[in-house]
């Protein structure tokens, strides 16, 4: 808020800082503000869609009411100034609006244009950013993206084999990267004493008073490993989510498309974490320009991650009595490049310690969200 005044005109400027410090503007400059021109630091061009750029410049122009001074701006330097301040769920004009909109009607103008401002901010919020927002215009939960429901053709799948299928999914969230081990370690700290000792990721410990001890601070933003299906899942209610099931999390890998990696069909080194490219996982978001259809970071390599159906393609929401096998996808950073395919599934036990020494695969996990 405080950055943006730089940018405001003079009377609004003394409007803000007299909200702030909770003093009411004097008459004169409430009027000031009404009669002031609206003069935005429009530079540049924008490279978004000239279309879109053209009906928020007129938008905004129609709200001010014929004001010269915005017919004639360049619709694309508009867009790039509302790229710049626009910050969704925040009415920053109601700030140092509100003081005078009642007794000054010309002000009301100006009112009725910042709404259509702000209208135009969450056009293009919903233009740059699709996979934030559902078939109803509903945003995806923080950290979140949706995947569209509708028709899907999956498989067939490599590794642990599983034919070619088509379905229509309904439309959910999913987090748009792996969990942390900052987030994990958050999760465990919050539980009971009692119970944290279960929950520890194999080589993680307690310390005296039943903290997480942390001898490595800085790979907080690593994704958690070495996981259990259980841990996974006990941290996926504890924030009101689940683990995705199998179909779901090849839905956002690979797209309605089909994508073979979650970037598209060629295969790059530079475009993930698998065998040939870090001797150990990295940081999460780490490969911005291989995000998945969906929007959806990390989904090849790094590490494993959990889903919730059983080898045999059932889902669950807890695991069966004995011992059961459940579906791990999209490879880890000691991957060769086939299992590192949207298509490739593999099998992990569900209650697993990690203890056997046949058994050792980074698998982690994201959350997913009914909508």
């Amino acid at each position: 808020m405080l950055a943006m005044l730089d940018l405001l005109p003079t009377a609004q400027a003394r409007i803000a800082a007299a909200a702030a410090e909770g003093r009411r503007p004097s008459r004169g400059t409430r009027a000031r503000i009404v009669r002031e021109a609206w003069e935005l630091p429009v530079s540049e061009a924008s490279s978004l869609d000239p279309r879109l750029a053209a009906w928020i410049s007129r938008r905004v122009a129609d709200g001010l009411a014929g004001r010269s001074n915005l017919e004639d701006v360049d619709a694309t330097a508009l867009l790039r100034l509302i790229e710049a301040l626009f910050e969704p769920g925040e009415n920053w004009y109601e700030f140092w609006n509100r003081s005078f909109h009642a007794d000054l009607p010309e002000s009301r103008v100006l009112t009725a244009a910042q709404a259509e401002y702000e209208q135009a901010g969450l056009a293009l919020d919903r233009a740059r950013f699709p996979e934030r927002y559902g078939p109803r215009g509903e945003r995806a939960p923080a950290g979140m993206v949706i995947v569209p429901g509708g028709p899907y053709e999956l498989g067939p799948n490599s590794g642990f084999k599983r034919p070619g299928r088509k379905l229509q999914l309904q439309p959910f969230a999913l987090d748009r990267r792996e969990v942390t081990r900052r987030e994990y370690q958050t999760f465990i700290e919050a539980q009971p004493l009692a119970a944290r000792r279960a929950l520890l990721p194999r080589g993680w410990s307690l310390n005296s008073v039943g903290s997480v001890r942390n001898d490595e601070p800085e790979r907080g933003r690593h994704p958690v490993e070495f996981v259990s299906w259980e841990q996974a899942a006990a941290y996926a209610r504890w924030l009101g989510k689940r683990l995705p099931s199998e179909d779901e999390w090849e839905a956002a890998a690979a797209g309605p498309d089909g994508r073979a990696w979650p970037w598209g069909d060629e295969f790059a080194v530079g475009l993930c974490n698998g065998a040939s490219a870090n001797p150990g996982p990295l940081p999460v978001e780490s490969f911005p320009g291989a995000r998945s259809a969906a929007g959806c970071f990390d989904m090849a390599g790094n590490v494993w991650e959990w889903t919730a159906t059983l080898e045999e393609g059932r889902d669950v929401s807890s695991l069966p009595d004995g011992p059961v096998n459940l579906i791990i996808r999209g490879g880890s950073w000691r991957s060769s490049r086939d299992k590192l395919t949207t298509r490739h599934r593999w099998i992990a036990p569900g209650r697993a310690t990690f203890a056997h020494p046949g058994f050792d695969r980074p698998i982690g996990f994201r959350c997913a969200q009914d909508l």
